[in-house]
């Protein structure tokens, strides 16, 4: 008996963890709420004319710096476009309102600072694109 509730609670476990990491590296389409630099702890001089690729990050996650990486090198050659950096590492407190669960997560902000897209976890430059491409694209 002891060992079915032990292998049922052992099944239910990788079952969550699953959909936790189910997500890792993909784009998800943003709230369209607005981020204010005061809010993220950042200065307004951190934010770009034409829009910003904001990350979360910490210096525990080895990942954090390959996405900066890449984040740095889309905004390179897109003038207008930022690269601001939170280090949850040192202000924890800012992952909760922005229901941040996983470093590195970017948030593709318009120029009016609103949450276009978000990508979750270690994304490869193909999702890095797409989520930058919702610059572009039309709000709703």
């Amino acid at each position: 008996m002891i060992g079915l509730v032990l292998a049922v609670a052992a099944a239910a476990a990788g079952a969550v963890g699953w959909v936790w990491w189910r997500g890792d590296g993909q784009m998800r389409l943003g709230s369209l709420e607005v981020v204010q630099p005061g809010q993220v702890a950042l200065p307004a001089a951190a934010f770009g004319a034409s829009g910003t690729l904001l990350l979360f990050g910490s210096q525990q996650d080895r990942r954090t710096a390959a996405v900066r990486e890449r984040l740095q090198a889309l905004a390179g050659d897109r003038p207008g476009i930022a690269v601001a950096e939170v280090d949850l590492t040192v202000r924890g407190d800012i992952a909760g309102p922005f229901a941040v669960t996983r470093t590195p997560t970017v948030f593709v902000l318009d120029p009016d600072r609103r949450l276009l897209a978000r990508v979750k976890g270690a994304a490869d430059e193909d999702v890095l694109h797409r989520a930058l491409a919702t610059l572009h694209q039309p709000a709703d």
